[in-house]
């Protein structure tokens, strides 16, 4: 349910940030505490599908944008977007069973 980590700004803003966030832990700030659970969180959280069949210029797009929301901290639309996410492939997933 990951996609591939596209090339370009996106991705490089990506890794600039698992970057920082891994920095945090080795540099002994007051966030080493919390900064692996966050690197944990914030990878599949930006790199999950926005849908089964997506592709890659789609993805980049949507990868933007989730990082602009954690850059502001918008934890809640990253969330509530993941679960969407979530519900539509379950769906799908009992729709296949049935048929």
């Amino acid at each position: 349910n990951l996609f591939t980590l596209p090339r370009g700004k996106a991705g490089v803003h990506f890794i600039n940030e698992v970057a920082r966030l891994i920095l945090l832990f080795t540099d002994q700030t007051s966030w080493k505490d919390l900064s692996l659970s966050m690197v944990h969180v914030f990878i599949p959280l930006m790199l999950q599908k926005p849908s089964m069949n997506s592709k890659a210029k789609a993805n980049a797009k949507f990868l933007a944008l989730r990082l602009a929301k954690w850059s502001e901290g918008d934890l809640q639309s990253l969330m509530d977007e993941a679960r969407e996410i979530q519900v539509r492939l379950s769906q799908l997933a009992k729709k296949k069973e049935t048929s």
